[in-house]
C-alpha cells in the first residue's frame, strides 16, 4: 500500500442489529445499492453509490451493543500502528486479523472512542469529487477531552490540528480542524454537555453528501430516523443535520455552501 494512504479514511462499517432493514433504509435515503460478496462461511454485504465503494454493513451478535457506524483509517502498518496506539494510551479492543483484501484491527482511543485500523493490499483508491451525494466527506471526534484526543491521534496518524472559535447554531465553540497534508478532513468537538446527560460516550461522527439537507432529513424521519440534531448552517462551510436511523446508528447528513 503506498505511504500516501497512511492516515486517511477509506471505508465505513454500518454495524448493525438488523442489516435487512438498515439496507432498506440506506439505500432508499442515499441511494446507495447493495452487492453481496461471499466471504468464508458467510458473506458482506458491501454498499456502493454508483460504482464507487463506500461501505459496507455487518451484523452485530448479541444485544450488548448498539447499531453504529465503525470508521476505518488507513495505516501503512498494522501492528506498528497498534503498538503505537497503545503507547499513547488507546486500547487495542480487537487485535490484528486478516480478511483476504487486507488486515484490520479495531481500536479505542484514551476517552473511548472506538475507529478502525486498515492496512490493505492495494491502495484504497482516489478520494470522491468535494461534495459527490452518498459519499462520506467528514469525520469528527467528539469527545470529552479534545486536548487529549488530539494529541493521542496526532501522535498516531501524524495529523495536524488548526484551532478555530466558530458559532454554529447560535453556540460559540472551540473547533479543532484535522489535517492530513495540505486538506481538512475532520474535526475535534467537545462532547456537549446536554449529550452526556441523554447517555451519550466519546464517538466519531461521520458525514455524508446529501444535494438537500432538509429534504433528506425529511425523507429520513419518514422511513423511520429520529433527529438528533436539526439542520443547521456553518459559516461559509455549508448546511448539516444529524440522524439517528432506525435502528440507532447516528450519522450526520452535509451539504456544502
Amino acid at each position: 500500500m503506498s505511504t500516501s494512504d497512511h492516515g486517511r479514511f477509506c471505508w465505513y462499517d454500518l454495524m448493525s442489529q438488523d442489516v435487512d432493514a438498515s439496507k432498506a433504509f440506506y439505500t432508499k435515503l442515499l441511494g446507495w445499492r447493495i452487492d453481496t460478496m461471499e466471504m468464508g462461511e458467510g458473506h458482506y454485504d458491501m454498499l456502493f453509490m454508483g460504482e464507487r465503494g463506500v461501505g459496507g454493513v455487518v451484523p452485530l451478535d448479541g444485544d450488548e451493543l448498539p447499531s453504529h457506524w465503525m470508521p476505518y483509517i488507513a495505516v501503512d502498518d498494522l501492528q506498528v500502528s497498534c503498538d503505537r496506539a497503545g503507547e499513547l494510551g488507546g486500547q487495542v479492543c480487537v487485535p490484528p486479523m486478516d480478511i483476504g483484501p487486507g488486515s484490520f484491527a479495531v481500536i479505542t482511543d484514551p476517552q473511548g472512542g472506538a475507529f478502525s485500523l486498515w492496512q490493505g493490499k492495494e491502495s484504497v483508491g482516489e478520494p470522491a469529487p468535494k461534495g459527490e451525494p452518498g459519499v462520506f466527506c467528514w469525520n469528527e471526534c467528539v469527545t470529552t477531552d479534545p486536548a487529549a484526543a488530539q494529541t493521542f491521534y496526532e501522535g498516531l496518524f501524524g495529523w495536524r490540528t488548526e484551532t478555530a472559535d466558530m458559532e454554529i447554531g447560535g453556540c460559540a465553540l472551540t473547533y479543532r480542524l484535522l489535517l492530513r497534508g495540505d486538506g481538512h478532513f475532520g474535526g475535534i468537538l467537545e462532547l456537549p454537555a446536554e449529550a452526556k446527560e441523554h447517555g451519550a460516550c466519546p464517538h466519531w461522527l461521520n458525514y455524508v453528501n446529501v444535494p438537500d439537507v432538509d429534504a433528506s432529513l425529511e425523507q429520513a424521519t419518514g422511513l423511520g430516523a429520529t433527529v438528533v440534531c436539526p439542520p443547521t448552517d456553518i459559516p461559509q462551510a455549508g448546511r448539516f443535520c444529524v440522524i439517528r436511523d432506525p435502528q440507532g446508528a447516528v450519522l450526520a447528513l452535509f451539504k456544502n455552501a
